[in-house]
């Protein structure tokens, strides 16, 4: 009687964890369990270990994934985000570890500009700082009504963002 898929792949699994407990850098094995206990919620694990064993393993009825080569750093790196069209990009010294929030933010600068909050088209909230993208139409005096102003007991900072070359 033929074997049943779920029995090769049962087998081959066994095989496996004997590979591994013969893996000559525990240290590494530690490492990585580490990175996976931290990214890898504990409901997903099995999930996870099932996913990349289907898709890494040859002979399970499945195409193994392509070998993928390293991209360069830049490859990795997202494109610097552009103003949307018709918005003026300003930064601002006051992000998440300021204990407020991006709405806040908004009405912070809404209060002390004088603006609608349609005049905000985005705001990029970062941990320690923020962009602004506000409607080119509104935009004027806006850095002069805010800077030096006091935002969750700090004294707030605001330029026009610098755009990053594309060279």
């Amino acid at each position: 009687m033929a074997e049943s898929i779920a029995d090769i792949r049962g087998q081959k699994i066994k095989e496996l964890v004997e590979e591994m407990k013969l893996y000559n850098n525990p240290k590494e094995l530690e490492e990585m369990r580490r990175v996976m206990r931290k990214n890898v919620p504990l409901s997903m694990r099995g999930y996870l270990l099932a996913y990349l064993y289907m898709t890494r393993h040859e002979g399970t009825g499945h195409a193994p994934a392509q070998q993928k080569t390293r991209p360069q750093q830049d490859e990795r790196r997202p494109a610097p985000k552009q103003a949307p069209e018709n918005a003026v990009s300003f930064y601002i010294n006051v992000g998440k570890a300021s204990k407020g929030t991006a709405k806040e933010l908004a009405e912070f600068v809404c209060e002390k500009a004088n603006l609608k909050t349609d005049d905000i088209v985005t705001i990029a909230y970062k941990p320690n700082y923020s962009f602004i993208y506000i409607k080119k139409d509104a935009a004027n005096g806006v850095i002069e009504a805010v800077n030096g102003q006091s935002y969750k007991n700090r004294k707030v900072k605001m330029n026009y963002s610098k755009e990053k070359d594309e060279n």
